[in-house]
């Protein structure tokens, strides 16, 4: 059996996580007496026994992995294909999956694939790293540290006495190969080769007096395959200071990504907020058109409902051809009756003529022979029967000169004789009175409509209109993909005004339903299916209430779809809706004998029937005149004009409905609307009545800061970001219909603030609230109590930005749409124009080496270049503001180095700021001037990396790999002996790792002297010795997770405000 994690995560959303496991462990042929038991296991191995009955759609991105990996381990497979299998885990899951792997190894054949270094180190026997499609190199940890001249990092912590280049001359005296890889005013960071550990203890052991030349302390740390990896792609790392933004001696990596950054601050200058309106009405059409193109299902199913539409018709017109179509319609004498001069053949005959007026009817006679038909005339007196048979018909005249009467007598063997008679007399009469003109007579078949009544089946065209006048809804509905794919909130927060959202997509969705009109009415008339005389003034009438029906009936399904968007589209529901409404009304009107003050109150009171209702109208106006005046030639009145305005009225009431929906159910908005006339609401905020409990000091010192800061008037102090006191409740499951519905609580009392130029990381393991409180300080999420207020940032005269920076957790992108024209959307909403949107697009993608995937749709994206594509978008426009939700969940350590560098020369020494969350510590040392742990939606701790590495890390940690497993035992005893307060780890067939307290390390002269001497006795392959991480703290805090459901009830509003520079004045 193998078992396969995909790199995207695989189960069935509407299946509960047991029902995903017990469905996937039936499909692998475990036993049925084995399933229940093999579920139990993974779920207890995989800690998610307190989810197992949640729907699986309802799970976060943490969760959702978690279950995918367990539906790869069903079963205990002998091979494991794991493709990413910890991507978007906190670090405490991450290595309990780790501790899982590691245990289960033995006997299994387990193929990885990471963009985390430190997994595969810790993980991997054998390393092998790929590039552009290219193995660059393959080995273990030890022989790629080694091959690639990568040791140890020895920091030295400096004072203002401190000179560089004496410490440079003397670790150099000792490793002649060390080099100095960072300066700045607070250390030096040295790498040194992992060979020259033997002369670590007399280095060390002189450090220690080298306090009168400015060496305050310090520390060593290994080189991670981190360092392997940027190397081997031939890019310099990045290190960020702990406390202030370091000097790198190697920036020209940091200044290529200024060139990129610096073509976004003046973008949207001197840019009016009507002119911005229009931009994004352009932006929004256009991405509602891509849409459509690229959306082939959608196009797919109009066609598909269009054809149904017209298959009626057609199959009416084919049967009508088929079933009542003849060569010749006319009925002609040559049917019955010989010419003159042509021979008897049957069935033909002569006509015979019967004299019973007893005088001369030759004037008659010669009338009929302009007809050319054979005549034999006799007199009534020979003719004293008319029943023989020789004859097709006879003619009888009677009467006198100039009055004559004309009996038809007829073979009732042939039988359209009868009407051909009667149309020889009538032509005869007419050429007796001089006249030139001749009668036809043709045969008509029986109404075919009446033939589909009977038989049950609606007219084609009637079909036809009503289901064309019907489609709207699925036209017009994506606004509901767009809110479940939470688009909608990602382009509010990007700055676009929900009018230009919605007349945007209606340009889009008003023409295509025209076109769908403008189609029927040519088959319409291809079909010759018409009543009414067609003058220039109807076809005038017809267009604008065309274009007003279309507007009407796009907007009411804008309504619709925002009253019904957490529900699915359900467009052939409120397609079939629309129809039956629509033929209701009409027989409704029938019935009424089209009375007009009926008509017209249904063509006001009910959008989805008007167009037939004024077709109606039309045909009512045009038999009216036709039964004043006998004539055909009907024309539409300037008064009838008007009632072509009632859709665009309708149109009018339903764009203010909208407007209303949005003013008070729609998503928060960070500038006033131009046409909407709606403004971002500002609600006054009540204290939250949870008192902090026993808080950090740092923590109880950020909310007395926090509510300085709230409580301050003067614009240089206050910060970018201030969140006070932001409580966050959810809405849990019921466990049945008569249990209480319990809430969960994703964040307690949160309080903290972001200066201006400063970084501040959030960190936590799953379901600790960070995601939470981001949305809150987006405005997505409506804080249950609490305040956010967020400082807009502009220049005075200058249009003030009015839009957030935001990376969602999730990739908030459209399939279809390639990255090109994602950007291209994404910077004419912010405002950028055309000049500057190209510069930007260009260095932006070529410093995040996005270019060859300019024109690829996005759900062909890896999920590294998905990852890079939402961190470009949430930068694009200069925003003041950076919201960073797990940014680099994905990405190889190139573009995570890409990314931090592009923060970096975005916030540092500017007025602007950036909240970032993230499960990786390595990223928040690397940018974040502070960092803020939660857990269990409590802050625990807050401040710079090297305070809390100092607050908490104070020991340290000791790794040892045994070339004989059969050692471990003896060395674990020696260890224990040099270092009586080390305590256990981790312990593997060949791996031990131990945490030593500080006291026991000090000075390190001494412990790499009796490390060496271990690494002599022992035969060890290798050993590290580094101060403990923040991660290791991490750890520790991530084990406090709490887990469950709170009951706890809380009444409080929320304030939620974006201040600009002139509301200080």
């Amino acid at each position: 059996m193998t078992g396969v994690c995909p790199q995207f995560n695989v189960q069935f959303d509407i299946l509960t996580v047991k029902e995903n496991l017990r469905l996937f462990a039936k499909i692998k042929g475990i036993r049925p007496q084995e399933v229940e038991r093999e579920v139990q296991r993974i779920l207890l191995e995989l800690d998610i026994q307190n989810i197992q009955d949640n729907l699986a759609e309802h799970l976060s991105e943490g969760q959702k992995r978690k279950l995918t990996f367990g539906i790869a381990i069903l079963g205990d497979p002998q091979i494991l294909l794991l493709d990413e299998p910890t991507a978007g885990l906190d670090p405490f899951s991450r290595h309990r999956m780790w501790s899982f792997l590691k245990e289960h190894k033995a006997g299994r054949v387990i193929l990885l694939s990471t963009n985390l270094m430190d997994e595969a180190d810790i993980l991997a026997d054998r390393k092998v790293i790929m590039s552009n499609g290219r193995l660059k190199c393959a080995g273990s940890s030890v022989f790629l540290k080694r091959k690639w001249g990568l040791g140890y990092h020895l920091s030295l912590y400096r004072n203002e006495i401190c000179d560089p280049e004496k410490i440079t001359s003397f670790i150099n005296h000792y490793i002649p190969d060390a080099k100095l890889k960072t300066e700045n005013k607070e250390k030096l960071v040295y790498t040194l080769p992992v060979e020259r550990t033997n002369k670590f203890p007399d280095l060390f052991s002189d450090l220690d007096k080298c306090s009168d030349q400015g060496v305050m302390s310090y520390d060593v740390s290994t080189s991670t395959l981190s360092d392997v990896f940027m190397k081997l792609e031939g890019k310099p790392t990045i290190e960020q200071d702990f406390e202030q933004a370091e000097v790198i001696r190697d920036t020209e990596s940091l200044h290529d990504i200024e060139p990129a950054w610096s073509s976004l601050p003046e973008t949207r200058k001197n840019m009016s907020d009507l002119g911005l309106w229009k931009m994004q009405i352009c932006a929004i059409a256009r991405l509602r058109f891509l849409k459509l193109k690229h959306g082939k299902k959608e196009l797919l199913t109009l066609l598909l409902v269009f054809g149904i539409a017209v298959f009626p018709l057609v199959v009416e017109k084919i049967l009508y051809a088929i079933l009542f179509q003849k060569s010749d319609w006319e009925f002609k004498p040559e049917l019955y009756f010989l010419s003159p001069g042509q021979p008897p053949e049957d069935p033909r005959t002569s006509l015979l003529i019967i004299n019973n007026t007893e005088s001369n009817i030759e004037d008659f006679i010669q009338s009929l022979k302009h007809q050319n038909i054979l005549l034999e005339v006799d007199d009534f007196a020979n003719r004293n029967g008319t029943g023989d048979l020789s004859y097709n018909g006879a003619i009888i005249v009677s009467g006198k000169q100039k009055d004559y009467r004309f009996s038809v007598v007829c073979n009732t063997l042939r039988l359209h004789c009868f009407p051909i008679l009667v149309n020889i007399v009538s032509n005869g009469l007419l050429r007796m009175f001089n006249s030139t003109q001749n009668i036809r007579i043709e045969r008509s078949p029986y109404p075919f409509n009446y033939v589909l009544f009977w038989i049950g089946l609606p007219e084609g065209s009637m079909f036809l209109f009503w289901v064309v006048c019907s489609m709207s809804p699925y036209i017009s509905m994506s606004s509901v993909s767009d809110y479940k794919r939470r688009a909608k909130s990602q382009l509010w927060i990007s700055g676009l005004y929900p009018s230009a959202y919605w007349c945007g997509q209606a340009l889009v969705d008003i023409s295509l339903f025209v076109f769908l009109l403008l189609s029927m009415y040519l088959i319409f008339y291809i079909a010759n299916i018409t009543s009414i005389y067609i003058t220039s003034r109807i076809v005038f009438a017809l267009a604008v209430i065309t274009l007003g029906y279309a507007a009407s009936l796009v907007f009411l399904t804008y309504v619709i779809s925002f009253i019904f968007r957490k529900r699915r589209k359900n467009s052939g529901l409120w397609s079939f809706c629309f129809f039956i409404t629509s033929t209701i009304m009409f027989d409704t009107l029938v019935m009424n004998h089209f009375n007009l003050p009926v008509l017209i109150s249904s063509m006001i009171l009910i959008p989805s029937s008007t167009m037939g209702e004024f077709l109606a109208f039309l045909a009512e106006r045009a038999q009216a005149y036709h039964s004043e005046n006998q004539d055909r030639h009907f024309d539409l009145s300037g008064v009838d004009l008007l009632v072509c305005l009632i859709p665009y009225f309708q149109t009018l009431i339903l764009v203010f409905l909208l407007r209303c929906m949005e003013a008070k159910w729609g998503k928060k908005i960070t500038r006033r609307d131009p046409v909407f006339r709606i403004s971002p609401q500002s609600r006054g905020a009540q204290p939250n009545p949870e008192e902090p409990g026993d808080e950090d000091e740092d923590v109880k010192a950020e909310r007395i800061r926090t509510a300085t800061a709230l409580a301050t008037s003067l614009s240089e102090e206050k910060p970018v970001i201030i969140a006070s006191c932001l409580h966050k409740e959810y809405a849990g499951q019921k466990k049945s219909c008569f249990s209480k519905r319990k809430k969960k609580i994703a964040a307690r009392n949160i309080s903290f603030c972001v200066k201006k130029g400063e970084i501040l990381g959030l960190l936590g393991p799953n379901g600790a609230g960070k995601s939470s409180s981001i949305r809150m300080i987006s405005g997505i999420a409506k804080p249950t109590a609490g305040e956010v207020e967020l400082r807009g940032w502009g220049h005075q005269g200058d249009s003030m930005v009015g839009f957030l920076g935001y990376c969602p957790q999730e990739n908030v992108l459209w399939p279809c749409l390639t990255v090109r024209e994602h950007l291209e959307v994404f910077t004419a909403i912010k405002g950028l124009r055309k000049g500057d949107t190209t510069v930007a697009i260009s260095r932006l993608v070529d410093t995040f080496t996005l270019r060859e995937q300019l024109n690829v749709p996005v759900q062909k994206l890896t999920a590294g270049a998905t990852r890079k594509l939402c961190f470009v978008l949430s930068i694009l426009g200069n925003s003041p503001i950076l919201l960073l939700d797990e940014p680099s969940t994905g990405m190889d350590p190139g573009g995570q180095q890409q990314m931090w560098q592009m923060i970096q020369a975005a916030i540092k020494n500017t007025e602007k700021g950036a909240l970032l969350t993230t499960h990786y510590l390595a990223e928040a040392e690397a940018i974040c001037d502070r960092v803020a742990i939660m857990v269990s939606g409590r802050l625990r701790c807050i401040g710079s990396i090297q305070h809390l590495k100092n607050k908490l890390g104070k020991d340290y940690v000791l790794e040892l790999k045994v070339k004989e497993s059969s050692q471990v035992t003896w060395v674990q005893a020696e260890i224990l002996k040099l270092f009586p307060q080390a305590a256990q780890q981790e312990r593997c067939s060949s791996f031990l790792a131990y945490k030593i307290p500080l006291a026991d390390v000090y000075p390190l002269s001494q412990t790499f002297h009796k490390l060496e001497a271990v690494k002599h006795k022992f035969n060890l392959e290798e050993y590290s010795l580094s101060q403990c991480t923040l991660e290791k703290v991490f750890l520790e805090l991530s084990k406090e997770q709490e887990l469950g459901n709170f009951e706890e009830e809380i009444d409080t509003t929320m304030r939620w405000e974006l201040l600009s520079p002139s509301d200080d004045s």
